[in-house]
Parts: structure tokens; sequence; C-alpha cells
């Protein structure tokens, strides 16, 4: 509020915009609308939140879930308008007349799946690199960012995927009807994406505290910083485990970027989509890497970003969202910092309170 004050601008108009019109609050002609595109953006954000949570729990910083999410994108693109697959699933949705709905679901879980083991394996790259050659894994994901950002708008969006009859390239062929994620609230957009998402976050959960392998990955997250030495002890195929975190992370940042397509799109544009990927690191840290927490975040943010533009009308500007972002960030980092020096002092204290059993033996 201060800074919206210092700018000029009336603080509580500024917040009545941003949350009133976010979709949160119900009531006003447009509020299914906007708690619809809430739910859509946040189902994205969700997705690469948990992406890189997951990592988070295994010691490993995914700074790639980015290049992740446009890999499961241009792969979910591929797939929804390839002639084979979409004039298969074309001709059941005629033929299944009032069950056409099932060829549309078939279609669309065709290019989800596929969009996630792409962005999987485009992830596992990095982990690759990491456990066979030493590359340390925030360089590789950069890396891979990079290369995938360039062979997807450089090549992929208009050569080979683009209408040869468009004069303009506004992006690559869009997908067929069969391949559009279901909407569950007519007349808005809102689609089959946020009960993904959330069913997402359920089996993150799931896989880390009660199976295996998730116990093995916190394992290898709870030592990171000090050796692999416990985890080796236990019998923990650490190499294996973090090709399969890296695997697991990239397929859900890549889910995000299905929903993009499927739900949201249709296409993939020729105009930069960057963001989403960077948004699921500050999810992950406002959801303090669990995925309860990251459902949370990924609400709050989409909610920050869906009200932002009626920000506009008071001619605010849409800035200010982020700087709220921000300060979320910088609590939860102060946080932990808080709870860092406050565990360092109250060691210190037990220190002086109860000396060592030699030092008492000595006196």
């Amino acid at each position: 509020m201060i800074v919206i004050a210092a700018s000029g601008r009336n603080p509580f108009q500024a917040y009545g915009l941003l949350f009133g019109d976010s979709g949160l609050i119900p009531g006003g002609p447009a509020w299914r609308r906007e708690f619809a595109e809430l739910l859509i953006k946040s189902a994205m954000y969700i997705a690469t939140g948990l992406s890189v949570a997951l990592a988070f729990k295994g010691g490993l910083f995914n700074i790639g879930a980015e290049g992740q999410f446009w890999v499961g994108a241009i792969v979910a693109t591929f797939f929804g308008y390839w002639s084979p697959v979409a004039h298969t699933f074309g001709a059941m949705y005629i033929a299944l007349g009032s069950f056409g709905w099932i060829a549309q679901l078939l279609h669309g879980a065709i290019c989800i799946i596929m969009g996630m083991l792409a962005g999987g394996a485009w992830a596992a790259v990095a982990g690759y690199l990491y456990v066979k050659r030493g590359v340390n894994i925030v360089i590789g994901t950069i890396m891979l960012n990079w290369i995938a950002w360039f062979l997807i708008t450089s090549w992929l969006v208009i050569g080979p995927m683009t209408p040869p009859s468009q004069t303009f390239t506004s992006g690559t062929f869009y997908v067929a009807d069969t391949a559009k994620l279901l909407r569950i609230m007519m007349p808005t957009r809102l689609n089959t994406s946020i009960l993904l998402v959330l069913l997402a976050a359920y089996a993150t959960w799931f896989l880390l505290y009660k199976t295996t392998i998730g116990y093995e990955i916190r394992a290898i997250g709870y030592t990171a910083n000090i050796g692999m030495e416990a985890p080796r002890a236990q019998g923990i195929n650490i190499s294996r485990r973090i090709m399969q975190l890296m695997f697991l992370s990239g397929a859900l940042a890549a889910l995000g970027g299905t929903f993009f397509i499927l739900g949201m799109q249709y296409q993939f544009p020729n105009t930069a989509i960057m963001g989403y990927g960077w948004t699921g690191i500050a999810i992950a840290l406002i959801g303090q890497s669990e995925p309860m927490g990251v459902v949370l975040a990924g609400l709050f943010i989409g909610a920050l970003r869906t009200g932002a533009t009626s920000m506009q009308v008071a001619n605010i500007p849409k800035t200010f969202s982020d700087i709220i972002e921000g300060m979320a960030v910088g609590f939860i980092a102060m946080q932990v910092a808080v709870r860092y020096y406050l565990v360092k002092i109250i060691q210190h204290r037990r220190a002086r309170r109860d000396p060592p059993a030699d030092q008492e033996a000595a006196a």
C-alpha cells in the first residue's frame, strides 16, 4: 500500500480492483468469467510450481521448467493437429454422436501424455549430464531452456508446423476440436485442466510421502548439502533417482504447457509465452515445496495475474501485482533466514549452558 500511495494512486482502489476482479470474491456480472480465468491460469502455475517443488524435494534446482513447459506445449500442439491422429478422433467423434465427448477425452489425453513424456525426456537430459558428466543442474537446465526456445520459435513455429497458406505467421496449425480440453462451466473457457492439476498435486504428494521412491528422493534432498554418504549407506541408487526425479519434474512442467495449448491458446503462437516456468519457482518457494502449499500459492498468483488487468482501469500499472508477488517470496526467504539464525542462537545458548561432558570431567 505504501508503494502504491507513494506513486500518487489510491491504494484502496487498487486493491479493490486487484482482488475484486480476480474471481476470488463471488458476485458481480462478470464473476463467472473472472473465476474461470482464475482457475485456467492457476492450473498452469500450479503445474510448473509442482515441477520446481518436486525437484527442490530432491535437492535439485530445476530452473528449466520454462523450457520444459514449451516442449510440452509444442508436442501437444503437434499431436493435436497431426492428420492421422486428428482425422481418427474426428471420425470417432462423429460416429459416437452424443457420446462424442469420449473421442475428445481420448484425443486430449494422448496430447497430454505425449507432451508430458517429451517434457520429462527433455529434463532428463539435464539429469543425465548432472549424474554422468558432472554438469551443474542449473547450468544444464538453463542451456536446455535456450535450445528449446530457439528450436521451437526459430524453426518449428515458423517452418514445418506453420500452415503453408499463411502470409502472416501467427503461429502453428490450430489443434483439432477433439484435442481441446472439455469445458466444465459454460459459457466460460473453464475446462478440465484445473481438475487434472489437482489430481497431479495429489499424485505428487502420494509419491513423496507414501512410496519408497518418494522417501529416497527426500533422503537425497535432506543430505544434498552435506554429501551423499547417508543415502548411499541405505542402498539408494542416487543416479537413478535423480534421473527419475528430473523426468517427473519435467513432465509436470510440460503438463502446464499442454494446458496452455489445449485449454487456452489452441496453437503455439509465434509471440513469446515466457513466464510460466519462472513463475513456478516463486510458487514453489511460497508453497514451501509442499504440494498443498503449491496449490494455494498457484491460486494466489493466478488471482494476482487475473485481477492485475483491471488495475489499469484506474491508471495503475500491472507491475504492482509483480511487486506483491516479489514481496511474498521475500517474506518466505526472510522466514527461512530468521529460522536459521534462531536455531543458531538457541544452539549457542545451549552450548554455553550445558558444556560438553569432557569439559565437565576436566573441571
